[in-house]
């Protein structure tokens, strides 16, 4: 659980050192952009070529993909309904449909379903929630960012030109041929790798507020509460007429349950996404997942 104990301490130094005079209000950002450019390439360099290209993976992809369709549909549809800002649209899409399935989730679901259960969990967030990270995730803040923050270019040139994307399609190709990655450089990929969680919980934490104002209060609570219950509802409801090994299965529901993903930090103040909106809504859900996914795993083994 150590991972758990890190993200929280970040967050916590990212929340004081809001009171140090001596980081610009710019520092947020310039961690975010060294999470998008270094970090988060290194880390995909690291697990992307070990990923066991199989047949039998396809149910935890699956599930990943369709969880993240019905998600992004169910909440445009309730931003609409509430006439949210596109830019606040955008924030939710992103914390909604992108759950934090890695370094939160490995850790949950070997705490509560142990060590087998997680070679699904890898997959459902490899080739599922972290490769819409670089593909949906660069869809949904392009269509939603303030025109001044928008590019004239194409969508694909963009996603093309994200790091992260390069990094996964080199990521793919060394898998594909086999090609090995000489230990050294493996070595300073992990801890390059390694680098990204504090970072962007630092950052995450920056921009945290406690307080919720009265503007946000309706999309917060709505954000948490989908995250964190309606998503693996819905997963359990999809579960319950398919036949899946029951471990399979349980890993995709807490997969499900997982809170917001620490990397859509990034890419919400990249894009001017109502940044300080989706920190509070990772701050919040990153605690209380930690009661929520207990609650939901004692539910589905009962």
């Amino acid at each position: 659980m150590s991972n758990l104990l890190l993200a929280l301490l970040c967050l916590a130094i990212g929340k004081l050192l809001q009171n140090v005079r001596q980081f610009p209000d710019s520092s947020a950002q310039t961690l975010n952009l060294y999470v998008i450019y270094v970090a988060l390439p290194a880390l995909i360099l690291v697990q992307i070529p070990k990923i066991p290209l199989d047949p039998h993976v396809l149910a935890p992809v699956i599930f990943a993909w369709l969880m993240m369709g019905l998600s992004l549909g169910i909440v445009w549809l309730i931003a609409r309904f509430f006439r949210w800002s596109a830019t606040v649209t955008g924030g939710l899409l992103l914390v909604t449909v992108l759950g934090n399935t890695g370094f939160i989730g490995y850790p949950l679901i070997e705490a509560h379903l142990g060590k087998d259960a997680l070679p699904y969990a890898i997959l459902y967030d490899q080739l599922g929630t972290f490769l819409a990270l670089n593909t949906l995730g660069i869809a949904i803040a392009s269509r939603y960012a303030p025109e001044a923050n928008i590019a004239t270019e194409p969508l694909w040139r963009k996603i093309l030109r994200f790091p992260p994307f390069s990094a996964i399609v080199l990521g793919f190709l060394l898998n594909f041929f086999d090609v090995p990655i000489a230990k050294f450089v493996d070595d300073v990929l992990h801890r390059i790798a390694d680098t990204l969680v504090p970072v962007v919980m630092v950052a995450v934490g920056l921009q945290w507020r406690l307080r919720i104002e009265k503007t946000e209060y309706k999309p917060i609570v709505f954000a948490i509460i989908f995250i964190l219950l309606i998503k693996p509802f819905i997963a359990l409801i999809l579960l319950l007429p398919i036949k899946l090994d029951p471990l399979i299965a349980h890993a995709i529901l807490l997969e499900a349950a997982m809170p917001a993903m620490i990397s859509t930090s990034a890419l919400a103040l990249m894009y001017q996404l109502a940044p300080r909106l989706v920190s509070t809504i990772i701050g919040y859900s990153l605690i209380l997942s930690f009661a929520t996914v207990w609650g939901w795993k004692v539910l589905i083994t009962a």
